[in-house]
């Protein structure tokens, strides 16, 4: 048969792919090289499998064809079964299925398994820094001839893919670790906006012993009303502030209450509840403790189950800041919030009937709508702010559970 091109230019084809390719996903850019690599070598089907952070489970990568295919099956494999020698070479090496299709490696794994990764099948390492980061599974329409040129080239191609993906890893964790930072910032400015209100609190107090004295003397009483008014108003916004805060501090401990799994968009990278319930059990401490009604509409609960930490933890910020606002600013008797997921995207829509605002004059003090946006982003949405004076405000916040461009379906947050 007709091995395709075992060349140096494809091999820096591969490399071009995947070196940072502009506004492309690097998810994209992986499943493209991959593409290359596939018609280079004439293989029939070469679906990607990458190892989460734990290296627990390993998780397709694929175009829309792949996906077709192995998606509802196989969307995830247990590295226990299928992440072992002889399929992880120490250096790297591409296995043929054929050389071991009576081990107990191969025959153990499910039949339907089996059926398409056939005893044509080539397993290609992704390697990088000596680490197994996954492998690319090829099968072909007959046997393909393992020859040192194509084992050469195989690994070659496979040590450039392990190269971009931990790369890309690093990139993704440095990420992180600034987002962290961000929330020790922003941690410290609510710390100090406490500490404000405290402050003026008590500067109000001394201010009231002087009124008093005047109004034990015969004069001031009005004056000393105006200050009880004042001090009833400073009390009930500090209580606000600590309210969200508390609610803030929950949703933080519902996120941690399972592992953030790097590279993982399926059960394994949720917490221990669906989105939809946290959500519910979030809207509902706030509507207790702070009275407004909101009416819950969720949509699709089985996709809402699906959605990674990643995104669950922008989407409970982004409402604890659109519910703070509501009660803050907006004079609303009532609020709905709508959910829905499907297999592509999340939508997360906050409506109040308050009075609303003009946009273009938010003074730049007021850094909610640019952080809720910022967080969006984050995780590769979109935020809208819809509102005028003296018509409500809806927020709808939109995030993507796939990459899908170009024929491309990515699960998010593969080690990219």
């Amino acid at each position: 048969m007709k091995q395709g091109r075992f060349s140096f230019s494809t091999l820096v084809e591969i490399a071009d792919a995947v070196d940072f390719p502009g506004s492309e996903a690097p998810g994209e850019a992986f499943v493209n090289a991959v593409g290359i690599l596939q018609r280079a070598v004439g293989a029939k089907l070469a679906p990607s499998y990458l190892l989460d952070v734990d290296g627990n489970h390993a998780v397709l990568v694929s175009d829309q064809e792949h996906w077709a295919i192995l998606g509802k099956t196989y969307p995830t494999i247990v590295a226990a079964i299928h992440v072992q020698p002889p399929w992880t070479h120490p250096e790297g090496r591409p296995v043929a299925v054929a050389d071991h299709i009576n081990e107990k490696a191969y025959t153990r794994l499910p039949e339907s398994f089996r059926d398409w990764f056939d005893h044509t099948g080539l397993c290609v390492p992704v390697h990088a820094n000596r680490r197994h980061l996954g492998a690319i599974l090829m099968t072909f329409d007959q046997p393909f001839d393992l020859t040192q040129a194509a084992s050469d080239f195989l690994t070659a191609a496979g040590h450039i893919l392990g190269a971009a993906l931990y790369r890309w890893q690093v990139a993704k964790r440095q990420r992180e670790l600034g987002a962290l930072e961000e929330r020790r910032l922003l941690a410290d400015e609510l710390h100090i906006d406490l500490s404000q209100h405290i402050a003026a609190l008590g500067l109000h107090v001394g201010a009231m012993r002087l009124d008093l004295d005047q109004a034990r003397a015969g004069s001031g009483l009005d004056q000393l009303e105006a200050d009880v008014d004042r001090l009833d108003d400073m009390v009930g916004l500090l209580r606000s502030s600590l309210r969200q805060e508390m609610l803030g501090l929950r949703a933080d401990v519902e996120l941690l209450k399972a592992p953030y799994v790097l590279g993982l968009s399926g059960e394994a990278e949720l917490i221990d509840e669906p989105l939809h319930r946290v959500v519910r059990r979030h809207v509902r401490n706030f509507e207790k403790l702070l009275g407004i009604p909101v009416e819950l509409d969720f949509a699709r609960p089985d996709e809402i189950a699906n959605v990674p930490l990643a995104v669950v933890s922008q989407f409970i910020r982004v409402l604890q800041e659109a519910l703070a606002n509501t009660r803050l600013h907006s004079e609303a008797t009532r609020l709905v919030i709508r959910l829905a997921a499907t297999r592509d995207q999340v939508r997360l829509e906050i409506q109040d009937n308050g009075r609303g605002f003009d946009p273009a004059v938010v003074p730049e003090s007021r850094l909610g709508l640019s952080i809720m946006r910022e967080r969006i982003e984050q995780v590769g949405g979109t935020l809208e702010i819809d509102t005028a004076v003296g018509q409500g405000t809806r927020v709808l916040a939109v995030a993507p559970l796939v990459s899908v461009s170009g024929g491309m379906r990515v699960p998010l947050g593969v080690g990219v």
